[in-house]
């Protein structure tokens, strides 16, 4: 299922692990992701119901190294009868990362995945990997790093993390992916080599298709425009979407109906959103 990964069975757990890592004192280790969450060094990013999300520094020689461990709670009867019929999140956070990897598109380095089931049941799933240094959500980034950037310098800076932005959606669209959950939160930006580089995250949502429908294709370009869309200007959006359609941007009629399209879709969902809340 994951060439470029090991699976090795524990009793009740199952463990899949990169290649590069069998046979290193960091297996034993991952192999037991709540005792890592637990330790009293790791800190905790998220903790809901449905899922925890732990940063832990482990004391490797010759530096130490920083891993992400997320897990998925088992939280429903029903999530338990379906689970011996589906991939686990981990399972499913492995497979679009590897999606990734082959497309050569940038995430979080997979270290492993770990799967708790009891007679086939799902009790509960472990998704590790390497931490992206420097990274930043891109709602973060721009409002640390960039959006106060004065003069000609600043602007063109600006500018250029929309550009690739952009860019970002153009080559996973084109490569027929697609992530169901293409917020501005799911995406890491950090500084590499005097550019801006873009980092995918929960990626148990990512898929690739023999043809993205336009309907998959909007839907994360409304994702983007009510999330880091709310703080962009007008022009802002713009770079983003002209570099995202690329030559059909030129073309009044496609341009317009496309911005028309992402505002009607996000209204929408605004109004569905405020009168559920």
């Amino acid at each position: 299922m994951f060439p470029e990964f090991t699976r090795e069975v524990r009793g009740n757990t199952s463990i899949w692990i990169e290649r590069k890592l069998v046979g290193s004192t960091l297996v034993d280790r991952l192999a037991d992701p709540d005792r890592l969450l637990a330790d009293p060094e790791c800190e905790i990013i998220k903790d809901q119901k449905k899922t925890t999300v732990g940063r832990v520094t482990l004391g490797l020689h010759p530096v130490p190294y920083a891993i992400y461990i997320k897990r998925y709670n088992v939280f429903s009867l029903r999530h338990r009868l379906v689970s011996p019929f589906v991939m686990s999140g981990a399972l499913r956070a492995l497979h679009g990362a590897t999606v990734l990897r082959r497309c050569n598109i940038p995430s979080a380095v997979p270290l492993g995945a770990v799967e708790r089931r009891f007679w086939g049941v799902l009790a509960k799933s472990f998704f590790i990997s390497e931490e992206i240094t420097g990274g930043k959500t891109v709602d973060a980034y721009w409002r640390d790093e960039l959006r106060l950037l004065p003069g000609t310098a600043g602007a063109k800076q600006r500018r250029d993390f929309l550009i690739r932005l952009g860019q970002l959606f153009q080559i996973l669209h084109g490569r027929q992916i697609y992530h169901n959950d293409l917020k501005d939160a799911n995406i890491l930006a950090a500084r590499r080599q005097q550019t801006t580089a873009f980092f995918l995250l929960d990626l148990e949502g990512v898929r690739q298709y023999v043809r993205l429908s336009e309907k998959r294709r909007l839907k994360n370009l409304v994702q983007l425009h009510r999330t880091f869309g709310r703080y962009l200007r007008g022009p802002d959006k713009l770079v983003v979407l002209k570099e995202y359609l690329g030559n059909s941007f030129g073309a009044r009629s496609i341009r317009r109906q496309w911005i028309k399209n992402i505002v009607r879709q996000s209204e929408r969902l605004n109004r569905a959103k405020g009168a559920s809340g």
